[in-house]
């Protein structure tokens, strides 16, 4: 069911931008159309301007002058034509919902991957579970399967 402060469209914590629009360029939140990665840190950029990306490499495969100081105006221009070519990715919420409850935005929190792996099965462990729910989760199994 679709709660009113539901429909409110939420803001962008960093570039103040409402659902829906995009973000202003630079913004930390904005997602790259390409990877879907952050906009500002991902490789994208440089990979769809030529340049062969390489973290072994001490630049990361970046001429020098583009490793210290980013791109120069006339590419900075071509990736912004490409990004726009493209089509760049307006900001909409996408609310973190625990799998087993549907609880909006749970309270992460921290397992070991080998307990994690004990307890969730292997097509779930990619998921997002509230501590209750992963509480009640490991309670069932402990309680119904014998320790190995």
């Amino acid at each position: 069911m679709i709660k009113k402060e539901d429909t409110i469209p939420q803001i962008c914590h960093d570039c103040r931008c409402k659902e829906g629009e995009l973000h202003m360029l630079g913004c930390d939140m904005e997602k790259c159309p390409f990877c879907g990665g952050q906009l500002i840190s991902c490789n994208c950029r440089y990979e769809l301007l030529g340049f062969k990306y390489d973290f072994s490499h001490p630049t990361c495969g970046l001429p020098k002058e583009i490793y210290e100081n980013g791109l120069p105006a006339d590419l900075n221009n071509k990736w912004l034509q490409i990004l726009e070519n493209m089509g760049r990715v307006p900001y909409i919420v996408y609310p973190i919902i625990c799998a087993r409850c549907g609880k909006l935005w749970p309270e992460f929190f921290r397992i070991p991957d080998d307990e994690w792996g004990r307890y969730i099965r292997i097509d779930k462990r990619d998921v997002v579970l509230c501590k209750d729910c992963y509480s009640t989760i490991k309670g069932l199994i402990d309680t119904y399967t014998p320790k190995k």
